[in-house]
């Protein structure tokens, strides 16, 4: 063989190696994979460590150890070909756990163990009989015998009773799920074929080793959006609650308020009525709404709650709207609330009437809202995590969607909360 193919191999395996460690690595770190598949990751990477260990001490005994560590050689192989096969075992096994199936009365996984034990037995025999492998001195390699066709037939009846088994099963995994039992199958079973052609070349290394990896990846992606997701319909609930939890106060307060107007000033009272019903129908929407909803329908809200507020206080509040910038979208219920947190902390008699703006604006990709008052403010170091109330559900639905939520001391005092949300193309 030639002396460029003992080095391509050692390199493959090196390569390997360190994907298969790297792979391990990143399957203890993962975050938001299912416990039980970082525990299968965990056991494939460790197998696929063994398998190219195996394989580099099997090269390194051959072609620089010399004949009198041929038995490491021959242990190497042997353990090699043992850990190759229990693989894709492994995938059978992930199969069967994907598809919620017991793998104690599955008979396709029965299938697959009796095709491995088949193949030990061939591992086995060929140990006292150079008729399936043996080992050249002289190209400094493995070859096949007469019966090498034995060590590829059981590997590839088990690849291909994983297709089966999969294409039998796809409809109970997910789209990436698919994808990636699709790839760790296919990759091996190519790469096998490739190595009965080309037999002393690292075929199947290069093959097993990056499934493996593509596998991790789309499984780690489809878990990661699963819990975003998840984040997303918490975020909802929560919103949907926000809108239901109406203070019975506030309303207690508006509707005295409509009272009184309606003997001084009927027309105002029509109005307080229209601003006030235009509120709770905004509220009740955000329960039905899914996904985000265009800015100038919070704004609409914003407009409807501070009118009916204005209504109660009258000169103690003081309303400045400056939104030329409107068109984006942002999850419902964000606005308002934090209208409404800034006029509920803000409102003193005994102090300057309260003046809150809104306002937009656009900066470089990023479309800004600003929320800010000159009520009492805080002291000391601003953070969202710090500010009362239901502000800490805005920060969770923002940062969902990419946006980010800060609130700050204003200049001459009171609050300034600050959204920036990222412009979609």
């Amino acid at each position: 063989m030639a002396e460029w193919v003992h080095y391509f191999n050692l390199a493959v395996a090196t390569g390997g190696l360190m994907s298969a460690l790297l792979g391990l690595v990143i399957t203890l770190t993962a975050p938001y994979v299912k416990q039980w598949e970082r525990r299968y990751f965990r056991l494939m990477f460790s197998l696929l460590s063994i398998y190219i260990a195996c394989d580099l001490l099997e090269q390194v005994a051959q072609c620089f150890l010399g004949p009198n560590f041929m038995w490491l050689a021959r242990v190497g192989v042997f353990f090699e070909l043992l850990f190759s096969v229990a693989i894709v075992l492994s995938f059978s096994a992930y199969l069967m756990r994907c598809a919620n199936e017991d793998l104690r009365r599955s008979l396709f996984f029965r299938v697959a163990v009796a095709i491995y034990i088949a193949y030990v037995g061939v591992l086995v025999y060929a140990q006292f009989s150079g008729k399936v492998y043996l080992f050249s001195d002289e190209l400094k390699c493995v070859l096949p015998g007469p019966y090498g066709a034995a060590l590829f037939i059981p590997p590839l009846a088990l690849m291909l009773l994983n297709l089966v088994g999969f294409w039998r099963r796809r409809h109970k995994l997910t789209p990436r799920q698919r994808i990636a039992y699709a790839v760790c199958n296919l990759g091996p079973l190519v790469s096998t074929l490739l190595q009965a052609t080309f037999f002393g070349v690292s075929v199947l290394v290069v093959g097993t080793s990056l499934s493996a990896l593509v596998m991790l990846g789309l499984i780690i992606a489809d878990q990661t959006d699963a819990h975003v997701r998840q984040l997303e319909e918490t975020a909802r609930r929560q919103s949907q609650v926000m809108a239901l939890q109406l203070r019975p106060h506030f309303i207690y307060n508006v509707m005295t308020s409509i009272y009184y107007l309606c003997a001084q000033d009927p027309q105002r009272a029509q109005q307080v009525t229209l601003d006030f019903t235009d509120y709770l129908r905004a509220n009740f929407d955000a329960v039905a709404q899914e996904g985000e909803v265009p800015f100038s329908k919070e704004l609409e809200h914003a407009r409807a709650y501070l009118a009916v507020e204005k209504a109660r206080f009258e000169d103690e509040l003081v309303v400045e709207i400056d939104c030329p910038h409107t068109a984006f979208h942002l999850p419902p219920l964000t606005l308002q609330p934090l209208v409404e947190n800034a006029v509920k902390h803000g409102v003193d008699p005994e102090l300057d009437p309260l003046l809150v703006r809104i306002s937009t604006s656009e900066e470089a990709g990023v479309s800004v809202i600003c929320v800010e008052d000159t009520g009492p403010g805080f002291e000391g170091p601003a953070s969202v995590e710090s500010v009362p109330g239901a502000l800490d559900n805005i920060r969770e639905r923002l940062q969902a969607c990419g946006a980010s939520f800060d609130i700050a001391a204003r200049e001459g005092g009171g609050t300034i909360a600050t959204i920036r949300i990222p412009q979609k193309i």
